[in-house]
């Protein structure tokens, strides 16, 4: 539904490797793979919660020609311990507060821009009822920049950046995927899909803050800090 691999470019394997070595065509073949798990299952059941999640082998991608795939070099700076302790440090002052909000799906919010496309099989459990008794190994065109493709972690902090940076953001030195917005003096540290948000409390520049991203950026509802990475916070 959010246009992650695109249907209507479905096609049997064997006949899409004839197509890219009979006209030199350099693409990426994968696997999906879907899992489930169990979030906060360190804590007391009520707070367990059951998530599925489709990925992308990304230990498994192979070329038209069956070589191992080469990617490109792309990384992502997820932000430390260090990071986040002082963004609540300044989220402490008098007056200031601290809010936190995670992104949706946040990956698939940014497009795939490998070098060259890349095709996945889809696993039979999510085949359209008419592929049934067509295809024996459908592949799609994958668009979106899906957890688990080695680029996907790069695309989607460039996506976000672009956000940040068209409202203002500025990267804090030395603090990764650190940034102060000036203009409403609040600070925000990001770990992949997790936002931390400290600063003044009036003016509702929080609320201010929060809605101008979720312009371009999928959000949930934010909320006063309890928890992030893992850890417990009260008072704050």
């Amino acid at each position: 539904d959010a246009g992650t691999w695109i249907e209507n470019t479905v096609c049997e394997k064997d006949d899409l490797l004839y197509w890219a070595q009979s006209y030199d065509q350099k693409i990426h073949l994968g696997d999906l793979m879907p899992i489930c798990s169990i979030k906060f299952w360190e804590m007391e059941e009520s707070m367990h919660k059951y998530k599925g999640r489709i990925c992308f082998r990304g230990d498994n991608v192979k070329d038209q020609d069956g070589a191992v795939a080469v990617f490109q070099e792309l990384s992502a700076s997820p932000t430390s311990i260090t990071s986040a302790n002082a963004n609540m440090a300044y989220g402490c002052i008098p007056g200031h507060k601290s809010t936190v909000a995670d992104a949706i799906r946040a990956y698939i919010q940014s497009l795939l821009r490998s070098k060259h496309a890349t095709w996945v099989m889809i696993p039979r459990e999510l085949w359209p009822d008419d592929w049934h008794g067509i295809y024996q190994k459908p592949m799609c065109l994958l668009k979106k920049a899906l957890y688990g493709h080695p680029e996907s972690g790069g695309h989607w902090e460039q996506h976000l950046e672009k956000s940040l940076n068209d409202l203002g953001g500025k990267p804090i030195s030395n603090h990764p995927s650190s940034y102060f917005f000036s203009s409403l003096g609040l600070m925000l540290t990001v770990y992949v899909d997790d936002l931390l948000l400290s600063g003044p409390e009036g003016d509702d520049n929080h609320e201010k803050f929060w809605a101008s991203l979720r312009k371009t950026i999928d959000l949930e509802p934010e909320e006063k800090l309890d928890r992030f990475l893992g850890r417990a916070h009260v008072g704050l």
